[in-house]
């Protein structure tokens, strides 16, 4: 507010009679406009998205430790010759230095080194291919199909519902209350 006049003697005296009134503006608190509406971002947070893959990660490891050692015949068989191919690999690297110190031949040590190195290369494929395509598969068949006890629970709820339905069927419907007349008229006198 601006002084109008200063020789006026509301400004001049120590004792002032008066204040004057502050606009409503000024008492209300100032706020950005529309700063109680939040918007959700639609993007992911790093900590959401760590938070996610963390979480499928558990999951896969939770399924990966369930279905690691199918009891399948093609799972077991694979299983041997991934057996056969490491022992194979480690008794020629053991072969090969052996036959080193005693005097082998340098090409037989280095074939038979090429040939340990063949077994583990052949241990590896087996296991980190087919192994893991047998134990996908395994985890499929078992997840898609459900148990025993799911196909029992599943049969005895649509058993359960046929039951009712045929019940309310058959019951016989109950009859409808007659109905007074309009503020008591229209009554009939049997009653």
């Amino acid at each position: 507010m601006t002084q109008r006049n200063p020789m006026n003697e509301r400004y001049t005296t120590d004792n002032h009679k008066g204040a004057t009134r502050k606009s409503a503006a000024s008492a209300k608190p100032v706020t950005k406009a529309a700063s109680s509406v939040r918007i959700q971002p639609t993007e992911k947070t790093p900590q959401q998205k760590k938070a996610e893959r963390k979480q499928q990660r558990a999951k896969q490891q939770e399924r990966d430790r369930q279905f690691y050692n199918p009891p399948t015949a093609e799972y077991k068989r694979l299983r041997k010759i991934w057996w056969v191919c490491l022992i194979a690999a480690i008794v020629l690297t053991c072969l090969s230095f052996a036959g080193n110190s005693f005097g082998m031949p340098a090409v037989a040590t280095y074939v038979t080194l090429a040939l340990a190195y063949v077994a583990i290369i052949a241990a590896l494929y087996i296991d980190f291919a087919k192994c893991r395509k047998a134990r996908q598969k395994y985890a499929d068949e078992v997840l898609s199909h459900p148990s025993k006890e799911q196909r029992a629970a599943e049969k005895k709820a649509k058993a359960d519902q046929r039951a009712a339905e045929k019940k309310a069927a058959e019951a016989p419907a109950e009859p409808e209350p007659k109905k007074k007349g309009l503020f008591g008229f229209g009554k009939k006198k049997d009653q």
